[in-house]
């Protein structure tokens, strides 16, 4: 548990999904290996993979403990590469409320308070990575997927979530219309799910 290889640090708020407008810890771990998929998908990762420092993790609360806040997201990359309950026991002795933002590729740690799962993978392929036996039901906080235009919405019969929603896809540009329009129609013909647009990028924060 000695350290975790950070991308960066820094406080925002949570630019998207249910928790959209709470002020947050971003801890963004390096490296993730499913970035494959997410090449194959075309889609573009927030994290610089050629970035990454070894920190700590008294470290890591050392600077944490500078900002008014007790709530971490891990995200990346993919946090759940680096993360463990240790780690999570670590932070939630210090009080810290831990949200993850996970691709899907293995199981969180036991402890985190909130899963919001942006899948790369099928179902299917999901349930077996995360060990579920045959027929049993997988519970996250939210599920998030992003479409392009003409992307449609994976069919999920045993991962349920509370929150489910569509993100249209940035192109590093800024908002496609066409994307968003495309989304919002998706959203109006599948009315369980919600447009979560990158609040974020849009006002230009971090």
């Amino acid at each position: 548990m000695k350290t975790l290889r950070v991308n960066e640090i820094f406080y925002s708020i949570q630019g998207e999904g249910s928790r959209v407008g709470t002020p947050t810890v971003f801890i963004r771990l390096s490296g993730c290996s499913a970035k494959a998929y997410c090449f194959q998908m075309g889609i573009k990762c927030d994290t610089d993979f050629s970035k990454g420092k070894d920190i700590p993790v008294e470290e890591i609360l050392n600077q944490i403990k500078n900002y008014s806040c007790h709530d971490i997201t891990w995200t990346g990359g993919e946090p759940t590469d680096q993360l463990t309950e240790e780690h999570i026991r670590f932070f939630k002795k210090m009080g810290y409320y831990q949200a993850i933002e996970t691709s899907g590729i293995r199981r969180p740690p036991v402890g985190i308070n909130y899963i919001a799962l942006s899948p790369k993978f099928t179902e299917e392929e999901i349930l077996r990575r995360w060990g579920t036996e045959p027929g049993e039901y997988l519970t996250v906080d939210e599920l998030r997927v992003v479409r392009k235009e003409g992307g449609l919405i994976p069919k999920f019969t045993l991962i349920n979530a509370k929150h489910k929603f569509i993100s249209p896809h940035f192109n590093g540009l800024g908002p496609d219309q066409n994307v968003i329009k495309y989304c919002v129609k998706i959203c109006k013909d599948n009315p369980k799910w919600r447009l979560s647009v990158q609040v974020h990028k849009l006002i230009g924060i971090e």
